[in-house]
């Protein structure tokens, strides 16, 4: 039991790579836990503790009121909160089980003051999760195509194009069925074989074509 659940957060920490990092980065370079207004689209897990942590105060909203957000309410309609009335907003690894993202970063860019920020995370290569309601998978290009409205102040990849693999090996800990989870446990000196070649070639051979996700920090215009 203790190994299945070394592996488990194993596949976690490889998933999310470099991503907390990157957010408490930005709250210092930012100064987001000074920020008076900020808004948490998603409630509870390791984010919310981050920002806790971090000393961000924030309101989180959730879709599901089991997840206690301090409001019930969906990203595509934030009527909560009116026209440019936030500083910051996080939406980490959101977009991805939203089915009108357009509608989505129409309402955050609407809440947003000029010169508002938007800390954000979605994935790529990554399987697919919370189902049924995972919908989309962004590129780089495709973000910036989303968020065309909006200056991009940084936006980078979680990691390469070997390192992705080693993570959906991981990940394989993580997912599926209990029977699938047993067999992928037994077979777990073979996967983490494979997963730490594919990282060693990640080193030699590194490359941006592919990545589990992206981080980036953007910035509404001022007027």
């Amino acid at each position: 039991m203790y190994f299945e659940n070394w592996l488990y957060r194993l596949s976690k920490r490889k998933s999310r790579h470099n991503l907390y990092a990157w957010i408490g980065k930005a709250v210092t370079a930012y100064h987001l836990d000074k920020a008076d207004s900020v808004l948490n689209i998603g409630a509870g897990g390791e984010v919310a503790e981050l920002l806790q942590r971090l000393g961000v105060r924030n309101v989180s909203i959730d879709i599901d009121p089991r997840r206690n957000p301090d409001c019930v309410a969906s990203i595509e309609n934030l009527t909560a909160f009116p026209d440019s009335s936030i500083d910051v907003v996080f939406c980490i690894d959101v977009l991805e089980h939203v089915q009108l993202p357009a509608k989505a970063v129409a309402e955050i860019r609407r809440v947003l003051k000029p010169n508002g920020i938007l800390v954000g995370s979605t994935p790529f290569l990554l399987e697919i999760h919370d189902a049924p309601a995972d919908y989309w998978r962004f590129t780089r290009h495709g973000l910036e195509a989303l968020f065309v409205d909006m200056e991009t102040v940084a936006l980078r990849e979680r990691n390469g194009y070997f390192a992705s693999v080693a993570v959906l090996l991981t990940r394989r800990f993580a997912i599926g069925t209990r029977q699938q989870r047993r067999k992928a446990l037994l077979l777990s000196p073979l996967i983490l074989m494979l997963a730490g070649a594919t990282e060693l070639l990640d080193r030699w051979l590194p490359g941006s074509e592919a990545t589990t996700g992206y981080f980036f920090v953007l910035r509404k215009a001022a007027t």
